[in-house]
């Protein structure tokens, strides 16, 4: 444990103890759930822009609030998949931040930032442009509300898959203290800390201030490396501030947030090799040095170069929320934002030492034995952008409505170079080659809007009628560097594009009776175009197309038996025309616009059959198909030709089902405290890290598919202990208790001729205290 983390945890000690002798605030009712003492309650949620019951809403969503995430030990955004159908957030393979999000099969695996991601993550209405950083450090957060199929209509960038907006909490009326320390399997040590100022004096203005520290040693062991430089290890910083100014009909919200975050990547552990490969790393005469241990189980132990070079990534961001009653009926609502992030990402593949038999890369005259290399290099990434947009809301007896405009800007800069080894035919010699990616983006998006809902005086007002129009207009740039000049030297241009769309949303709701709702949607969504910034601007697919999605909806959402069951379900089919699909291929990325269909449905069950138990269910079902796949044909050499794979391409990153279930009982209260026990199982079937599977693409990627991932964890909690004027909460828990092997994400470089896999965390126990007054 670092001294810095000590001095910490002795802070808050001190304040927890200080707290005793304050006094205790009066207990509020939890963020965004109410009348929740007799039944199940009402969840708000913000999915149309206006608070709402999510009960009421004809859309499929998700709503977690900030407890019940601490009781399932959640601190990163990719952890929620777990609990919600048709959804999936992997910890990119090559990066600490990077996430790929995927809603009912809809998503994106590749951190270029020259591609946009359809499914998008808000943090308090404002857009995280980059996927590579949007594996959020979840401070203080209110709720998570998960929006599945296209957002095509008040949504920032309007996006294809769906939305995970993020919420975070207000300041309280009151001034306020707590602290969390946790301790954890691989010497993790994390705390806490938030402080509540309550209103300043006559001046309207309350604050909210949290520290957030985190570190653990790696989980999976490098010979060469200290614990804390073992692959899977980190440090993280992260500081939340939020002020919130009352002033009769004005309310303004200034939120900043910043993240330093430092450790190693998740092991990358070498699976499967071509024979060519296996032979020249494996069995050639000049192989010498460390040994290469190839394995589709998990190792142990897997050995890397430069154990001592870390990743590295900052993040941080301002927002100004600015809300205005025009009227008793009428608001008016500005959000303005600026974010940076930037990142160091170098990638370990090799164990030291490896020698080869080496050809000359120009000439392929003989060049004697010397250094090889599976795959390296390091990434230097650094992103910008500032939004804004104006909300003007508004409701009357039988109507509401939004309306607004939006502006995105974003400036994104990458410099790659990668090094590598090529196995030649018969695998007794190899070329040692480099590439670098080097350029800079920019992109500006522009978008008007506007979403109104009447409920005609009929059917005795319980039909709900919503229309919905977007227009957007993307304009994007991209200018590469000439790897052989550097980075200062001019640009070589590359490309430039504008994209637009009109994306629409019409939906009816019936409420048959007070606690159950039909609804039906159909929508459409837009994902702008770009560019495949890794291939060179003369090749023909190096802009490729927007993605459209037409989606039809129906579902149900219901109370039962005076609120002790809820019951709400989906059914959906999408149509994606030119569907945007990464294909890496080690040295390459080609981008290609395919079509294709997705049908499927998701169920989410809460019970409270008796008091003080929780019975939660959910299952989810996504079956697409292609009806377009495009790719150049390996029996031609040249690759001129073009063929149709539809038959045999796979939808990377996408289990066919996931399901959750979960339990938790409060008993009685003691005169010590209330004992609390809590127990979830989710499972995510077969998932595919690849396209396609043909001799010019990913030839091994099946190989290295996910057979299945299953999660068993629980937890037991002393909670309302009294301190004096305070009360403290005193958790056990643990997390993968069947200590499965889940396979996090996988890479098959292709042309290089070797596949591997990362797995997810092995199993793991920790222990929490929460001091609050």
């Amino acid at each position: 444990m670092t001294t810095r983390v000590r001095a910490h945890l002795a802070a808050c000690s001190m304040l927890a103890i200080a707290s005793t002798a304050m006094p205790a605030n009066a207990q509020e009712k939890e963020a965004g759930v109410a009348g929740a003492e007799n039944g199940l309650g009402d969840i708000v949620v913000t999915a149309r822009r206006q608070e709402e019951k999510l009960q009421d809403v004809p859309v499929s969503i998700s709503a977690l609030d900030g407890k019940l995430l601490d009781q399932l030990n959640v601190v990163e955004l990719s952890q929620i998949a777990k609990f919600t159908p048709n959804v999936s957030l992997t910890q990119l393979p090559g990066g600490l931040t990077g996430l790929a999000p995927f809603i009912r099969g809809i998503g994106n695996q590749d951190p270029l930032t020259t591609i946009d991601t359809p499914v998008g993550v808000y943090l308090d209405g404002v857009y995280l442009g980059r996927q590579a950083s949007s594996n959020i450090e979840l401070a203080e957060v209110e709720r998570i509300e998960v929006l599945r199929g296209p957002q095509g209509t008040l949504f920032g960038r309007n996006t294809t898959g769906g939305a995970v907006s993020i919420v975070t909490r207000d300041p309280t009326n009151a001034l306020g203290f707590e602290a969390k320390l946790s301790y954890a399997s691989f010497d993790e040590w994390s705390s806490r800390t938030r402080v509540d100022t309550g209103e300043l004096g006559g001046t309207g203005l309350r604050a909210t201030l949290v520290y957030q520290h985190r570190e653990r040693d790696g989980y999976v062991d490098n010979p060469l490396a200290r614990d804390s430089h073992d692959p899977g290890a980190l440090v993280s910083d992260a500081i939340w501030a939020k002020v919130v100014g009352e002033w009769g009909r004005l309310r303004l919200t200034y939120s900043y947030d910043y993240t330093d975050l430092e450790g190693m990547e998740p092991a990358f552990q070498p699976a499967v090799q071509s024979s060519d490969s296996a032979a020249y790393f494996g069995t050639s005469p000049f192989f010498g040095g460390s040994t290469l241990r190839v394995s589709l189980d998990r190792l142990g132990s897997i050995t890397y170069v430069d154990p001592d070079i870390q990743q590295k990534s900052r993040s941080s961001g301002h927002s100004l929320t600015g809300e205005f009653e025009l009227g008793d009926a009428t608001a008016l609502k500005s959000i303005t934002a600026w974010r940076k992030w930037n990142a160091y990402q170098p990638l370990h593949t090799s164990p030291p030492g490896l020698l080869g038999f080496l050809l000359d890369p120009v000439s392929f005259a003989p060049a004697g034995v010397g250094p090889v290399s599976l795959f390296g290099g390091a990434s230097t990434l650094d992103q910008d952008q500032f939004s804004q947009e104006i909300q003007i809301l508004g409701h009357g007896d039988r109507f509401k409505y939004v309306a607004g405009l939006y502006y995105f800007e974003e400036n994104v800069a990458e410099e790659t170079p990668n090094f590598y080894t090529v196995a030649l035919p018969g695998g007794q010699a190899g070329l040692n080659l480099t590439a670098t990616q080097a350029y800079d983006g920019t992109s500006k998006s522009y978008a008007a809007f506007g979403q109104a809902s009447f409920t005609p005086a009929m059917l005795g007002d319980r039909l709900e009628l919503t229309a919905g129009l977007r227009y957007t207009e993307d304009r994007k740039s991209v200018d590469q560097h000439n790897p052989s000049t550097p980075t200062s030297a001019p640009l070589n241009r590359a490309a430039r594009d504008t994209f637009d769309n009109l994306a629409f949303n019409v939906s009816a709701s019936f409420k048959a009776q007070e606690d159950l709702l039909f609804y039906a949607r159909i929508g459409s969504g837009y994902r702008s175009g770009g560019f495949n910034a890794r291939a060179s601007a003369a090749q023909s697919n190096f802009t490729f197309e927007p993605e459209k999605a037409l989606s039809f909806e129906a579902g149900i959402k219901s109370d039962w038996f005076d609120r002790r069951l809820r019951i709400n379900a989906a059914a959906f089919y999408t149509r994606y025309r030119d569907l945007q699909v990464a294909q890496y291929t080690g040295t390459n990325g080609v981008t290609d616009n395919a079509n294709a269909r997705y049908p499927g449905f998701e169920v989410e069950i809460l019970a409270a059959p008796v008091e003080g138990l929780r019975l939660e269910g959910s299952i989810g079902y996504v079956d697409p198909s292609y009806t377009k796949f495009p790719y150049a044909d390996p029996a031609d050499p040249t690759g001129a030709t073009v063929g149709d794979f539809k038959d045999v391409a796979k939808f990377p990153y996408v289990p066919k089902w996931t399901t959750h279930t979960g339990a938790s009982y409060a008993f009685a209260p003691f005169a010590f405290g209330q004992l609390n026990v809590r127990a979830d199982y989710s499972t995510q079937s077969k998932r595919y890290f690849h396209p396609l599977n043909l001799p010019n693409a990913n030839p091994l990627s099946d190989l290295i598919a996910d057979p299945g991932q299953r999660w068993l964890s629980a937890r037991v909690a002393l909670a309302d202990i009294p301190l004096g004027n305070a009360r403290a909460e005193l958790a056990l828990w643990g997390e993968n208790l069947t200590d499965r092997n889940n396979v996090a994400s996988g890479i098959d470089f292709g042309a290089l001729g070797f596949a591997g896999r990362v797995f997810g965390m092995p199993r793991r126990f920790g222990v929490d205290l929460k001091i609050a007054y």
